[in-house]
C-alpha cells in the first residue's frame, strides 16, 4: 500500500501538469482558483494604492533630503564665519600682546607673490614682523597649527628674505593648539613653535 507522501506527490505532480490548461479553458476553475489565491495576494487596485503610497514617501523623503542639505550649507557657512571670526581674534590678541612689550614694533608686512611661491598661484602673502633692538623676527598666528601650515610659513619666510634682502633672526608660529606632526617639522626647519597667548621674549 503506497504511503500518504508518495500519494500526495502524485497529486502535487498532477496538479502542476493539469492545473495551467484547466486555468485556461475552464473559466470555473479558474475563477475559484482567483478566489482562494485572493487571500495571499493583493488585488490590482490594491497594488496601485502601495505604489501610489510609495511614490508620495518617496517624494517626502526627497524633499526631506532637500532641507537637510540646505540646512546642512547654512550651518557650515555659519560655522566657517565663526571659525574666521575667532581665528581672527585670537591672531589680534596675540598681536597685541607682542606689541605691548618694552621696545617691540609690530609692522604688517604685505607682498603680491606674482610668480606663485607660496600658494603656487598669484595671491597677496602677509606676514608679521616684529622687531626689537635691531633684531628681526617674522611671525605667524594662528588658532591651530598643521604641518601643511608650518611649511607654507616658512615658503612665507623665503619669499620675505627674497623680495626685502632681510633675513629674520627668528621665525616664530604661535597658535593656541599645535599638531604634534607640526612640531617635528618645525624642528627640521628652524622654525619656533609656541603654544598658548602668552608669546615669547624677543
Amino acid at each position: 500500500m503506497p504511503s500518504s507522501a508518495s500519494g500526495s506527490a502524485r497529486v502535487v505532480e498532477e496538479l502542476r501538469k493539469t492545473l495551467p490548461k484547466l486555468l485556461r479553458e475552464d473559466a470555473e476553475v479558474r475563477g475559484h482558483f482567483l478566489a482562494v489565491m485572493s487571500e495571499y495576494f493583493t488585488t490590482r487596485e490594491e497594488t496601485q494604492a502601495i505604489l501610489t503610497e510609495l511614490r508620495q514617501l518617496g517624494r517626502r523623503i526627497e524633499e526631506q533630503g532637500r532641507r537637510i542639505d540646505e540646512h546642512t550649507r547654512t550651518l557650515g557657512a555659519i560655522g566657517a564665519r565663526w571659525g574666521m571670526m575667532a581665528e581672527e581674534s585670537f591672531r589680534a590678541g596675540v598681536r597685541s600682546l607682542f606689541a605691548d612689550q618694552p621696545g617691540v614694533t609690530v609692522e604688517h608686512w604685505r607682498h603680491r607673490d606674482e610668480a606663485g611661491t607660496v600658494f603656487g598661484y598669484q595671491a597677496d602673502v602677509d606676514m608679521d614682523v616684529v622687531v626689537r633692538d635691531g633684531r628681526l623676527v617674522v611671525l605667524e598666528i594662528k588658532a591651530s597649527i598643521s604641518a601643511g601650515d608650518v611649511l607654507v610659513f616658512q615658503r612665507r619666510v623665503k619669499l620675505y628674505e627674497a623680495v626685502t634682502g632681510r633675513a629674520p633672526d627668528r621665525a616664530i608660529m604661535v597658535g593656541a593648539w599645535i599638531d604634534e606632526r607640526a612640531r617635528e617639522v618645525g624642528a627640521k626647519l628652524g622654525i619656533e613653535l609656541v603654544s598658548g597667548v602668552s608669546p615669547p621674549a624677543i
